[in-house]
């Protein structure tokens, strides 16, 4: 026992937190407890190991061996034996107690962990006016009680998995048992298990081993802090990711249609749910296409402007130095500067400065006729409709496709955005998550799942997803 001591002091005793102590049960037996202080709860430490172990005797004659007699002393608590010294380090640094009994080669590695997390809030980035108020928290034990909570049923299973070799950061994968094919289930497995990496620190880092390697600015996996929107993917079919240290769970597989569903969508009416949807497709629209119709229709074909319009569109651009496209980007460009400042200040400085910075500098631009006044409209338009997208990965999707249309619009004009058009469509047919086509059910034509996309029926007539 003594050389396994050393061996874990040598590993873990320059920590300022590491705490070993030596003592006798019963002056016969020698133990070392071992913890980091920091990450243990050293009320329950005292209570519930140290204490019975001191006050611990062995009655003469005893049938019991002292080893089986501490262990069922300790048997109140749920330890777990292990007989590998690196995992005993690896228990330690996460947050277990490890005890060494003198004669028995075992470790036992106690959860008695405290960590420090903040309390269950109401999600930052999905804003609701009706609806649970509860938001994930960086403690994924946490996370998985408030999906508990949600799904009661017995079918909900939690595979528990370890990714990075510093990190050791706990995932875990959650599904409900028969909702997804056994052949989807594999695939996540398969991926989870095969994370070769050195840290894993947030959702993100995960996310990008379970989605296919390809070329496109698409999304193939949502992001949430909402138990209820996990809850309801689970119902549906869909595998959960949850990584320890963040607040945000990953939803797999997701289609195109699905970043334009918000959590609110199934707190409000169906008929004000479809429209809000609609909505939602109209400002992806406006947010691809704006730009690069107004530049391809001032560069190429005026003459379907009208004339009022034009004319009035020629006078504001009357001493502009720079081409509409050059206005566009600099109007853009200065839109996103502004945009990242607003996120990094603080809150209320942040908003500050978005506000006042786009319109002061819009209204400065024009007046020093670096740009149009149609312009500072046409990006103002866009860059609202960029924010009408309840995920935060698509909407930047939609940036990149504004800045490759607009190219496509001051080169070909007209032609050029029916041409980025048409290779849009067959990029997004030819994408697949997990199996799965990524514009289904509109291609292919899946008519049962019609009733939760374009439209939101009414919860009478849903039908239940199929299994």
């Amino acid at each position: 026992m003594e050389r396994f001591a050393q061996y874990i002091e040598s590993r873990l005793g320059r920590q300022p937190d590491f705490k070993a102590h030596r003592f006798m049960v019963d002056s016969s037996v020698a133990v070392v407890c071992a913890y980091l202080e920091t990450l243990v709860d050293k009320e329950q430490l005292q209570e519930l190991v140290i204490l019975p172990l001191l006050e611990l005797r062995f009655p003469e004659p005893d049938s019991m061996h002292p080893i089986a007699r501490i262990r069922s002393t300790l048997s109140g608590n749920a330890y777990t034996l292990e007989e590998d010294p690196r995992k005993w380090i690896s228990g330690v640094t996460s947050g277990q107690c490890l005890l060494l009994i003198e004669g028995d080669e075992f470790g036992y590695l106690l959860d008695i962990s405290s960590f420090q997390h903040r309390s269950i809030e109401e999600p930052k980035a999905e804003k609701t006016v009706r609806g649970p108020g509860e938001g994930f928290t960086e403690n994924i034990m946490t996370n998985v009680s408030l999906i508990r909570s949600r799904v009661k049923s017995p079918q909900l299973v939690f595979e528990s998995y370890t990714v990075g070799e510093t990190t050791q950061t706990r995932v875990f994968l959650a599904y409900l048992q028969g909702r997804p094919s056994e052949q989807r289930l594999q695939l996540y497995r398969d991926r989870l298990s095969s994370i070769q990496t050195d840290a894993v620190f947030e959702s993100a880092h995960v996310e990008q081993f379970l989605e296919e390697q390809e070329l496109t600015p698409f999304p193939k996996t949502l992001y949430t802090e909402r138990p209820d929107v996990v809850g309801s993917h689970l119902v549906n079919g869909k595998i959960a990711v949850l990584t320890d240290g963040t607040p945000y769970c990953l939803i797999a597989p997701a289609t195109f249609f699905e970043f334009f569903i918000s959590a609110e969508d199934y707190y409000q009416k169906a008929l004000f749910a479809t429209l809000l949807r609609w909505l939602r497709f109209l400002s992806f629209l406006l947010s691809v296409y704006t730009p690069s119709i107004y530049i391809a229709l001032t560069n190429y074909r005026q003459e379907i402007i009208p004339s009022a319009l034009l004319i009035n569109l020629a006078a504001q651009r009357e001493g502009v130095p720079f081409p509409a496209f050059v206005e566009a980007i600099l109007m853009l460009l200065m839109f996103e500067l502004l945009r990242e400042a607003g996120i990094r200040m603080p809150t209320v400085t942040g908003q500050a400065i978005s506000i006042l910075g786009a319109v002061v500098l819009g209204q400065a631009a024009v007046e020093a006729g670096l740009v149009s006044a149609a312009m500072v409209i046409v990006v103002g338009i866009t860059s609202i409709a960029n924010f009408v997208s309840p995920t935060f990965g698509f909407g930047m999707a939609q940036r990149v496709l504004q800045f490759l249309f607009m190219f496509l619009a001051v080169i070909l004009g007209l032609y050029g955005l029916f041409i980025g058009t048409l290779l849009l469509i067959i990029h997004l047919v030819s994408l697949k998550t997990s199996g799965e086509p990524y514009l289904s059910p509109i291609a292919p034509t899946l008519r049962n799942r019609y009733q939760d996309t374009l439209v939101r029926m009414p919860w009478s007539k849903m039908k239940p997803p199929k299994r």
